[in-house]
């Protein structure tokens, strides 16, 4: 059975893919809901090979809803997995009430499912996405270093030198972020698209290379800090580290100089659960932090496959002999909103409810506030000793 929301006005068409003449309605469409900046700022979304992703309803001669995703490979502490991440979520003011985004925020669920995801990650948390079961997930930190403390002088590193970073220096950067082992896996595209429009996680940013005199060997992304959104006037300056990769002590090194270049009162570091070398590095340096979720929401989209290829995860984790064992079901298809899941291991079963419940459990939630399960015991004991898997970081990959 399709869970597909029907939208209410039958005269519509859609949801389905953007067609080769609609980009004008799109531009107009999220221009008026969004800003004029929307292709400039997201071009890895509105990129003339994604339009099979831009899933829209047309109303007539209009655009009434738009719903986009990108589709990227990513890996999970070597674990490949097929990653969704969806923004741009738009609908008309004179078309709403009417049931098009619910439906097409499903059929971007259907469309990524068909595509092989296993995950899809919102840049957002309205109930438009809640109440079909995607959640706030993860047990990060952020991390505020803040300039009288100290701390500053504790992550200086002598013969460093942090340089702003341009087209050419891409190949280093994108050499350094493949050998991080939790991470979007991306086409030369994204980083060229990125750079060029000067956009990261819907601010202006700057890319700055850490090099040892022998060549890069990290580099740090940064909000400019006169363009960091959600700021009152009188605020203290704020530097906002939205992707970092490569070696952490020069990663907290190039901290100390970015603060000193741009003259800020403060920094803050986002540091995903799985980022313990840094997370280290910053607590040696004695920086006060504060629990954080990922950014956005998430939902599994197939549990099955994604437990599958987190097997040999779950295998370094219990043992090999034990996660071969492991059964993995969905009470209903890839995409959809409804049914529960269950996990067997031989005459043993446990049974989570629902999309709510799944994405904290697997993924970790605020305050450690871990959903039950019913079932054995004993199992999900076991099964918890192998959890939290590791939660992504958007920076370039945010839409």
């Amino acid at each position: 059975m399709v869970d597909r929301p029907v939208p209410a006005d039958t005269s519509s068409d859609g949801p389905r893919a953007l067609a080769h003449d609609e980009w004008p309605l799109l531009d107009h469409l999220v221009s008026t809901v969004f800003r004029p900046q929307m292709f400039h700022d997201y071009p890895q979304l509105f990129a003339p090979e994604n339009r099979s992703n831009l899933r829209v309803v047309r109303d007539g001669d209009r655009l009434a809803t738009h719903v986009g995703i990108t589709v990227r490979p990513a890996t999970l502490l070597g674990c490949a997995v097929t990653v969704a991440c969806m923004g741009a979520v738009a609908t008309a003011r004179e078309a709403r009430g009417r049931g098009y985004g619910s439906a097409c925020v499903q059929d971007a669920f259907d469309h990524a499912a068909s595509q092989g995801a296993h995950l899809m990650y919102i840049s957002g948390g309205r109930d438009l996405y809640v109440r079909v079961g995607c959640r706030e997930v993860g047990h990060d930190r952020t991390y505020e270093v803040v300039a009288p403390s100290g701390a500053l002088d504790r992550l200086r590193r002598d013969g460093l030198r942090v340089v702003l970073a341009g087209p050419d220096d891409l190949p280093a950067l994108a050499a350094i972020h493949e050998r991080e082992a939790v991470r979007f896996i991306r086409p030369r595209e994204d980083w060229t698209r990125a750079m060029a429009c000067g956009i990261v996680m819907n601010t202006p940013s700057d890319f700055w290379a850490v090099d040892d005199g022998h060549g890069a060997i990290a580099y740090v992304v940064v909000h400019r800090p006169d363009r960091v959104r959600n700021r009152r006037p009188g605020d203290p300056s704020l530097l906002r580290v939205v992707e970092c990769a490569g070696d952490r002590d020069a990663v907290a090194a190039a901290v100390t100089h970015l603060a000193n270049h741009y003259g800020v009162a403060a920094v803050e570091v986002h540091v995903v659960a799985s980022d313990v070398a840094l997370a280290r590095r910053l607590d040696g340096a004695g920086v006060a932090w504060r629990t954080e979720v990922t950014s956005g929401t998430v939902r599994v989209i197939d549990f099955p496959g994604l437990m599958d290829s987190a097997r040999p995860l779950l295998a370094a984790r219990l043992g090999d002999d034990f996660a071969a064992g492991l059964r993995f079901e969905a009470d209903e298809r890839p995409g959809s909103a409804r049914g529960g899941f269950t996990v067997r291991h031989g005459a043993a079963t446990i049974r989570i409810a629902s999309h709510a419940d799944l994405g904290p459990w697997l993924f970790g939630a605020p305050n450690n506030a871990f959903p039950a399960v019913e079932g054995d015991g004993t199992l999900a004991a076991t099964l918890a000793g192998a959890l939290p898997l590791p939660t992504l970081w958007y920076g370039l990959n945010y839409v």
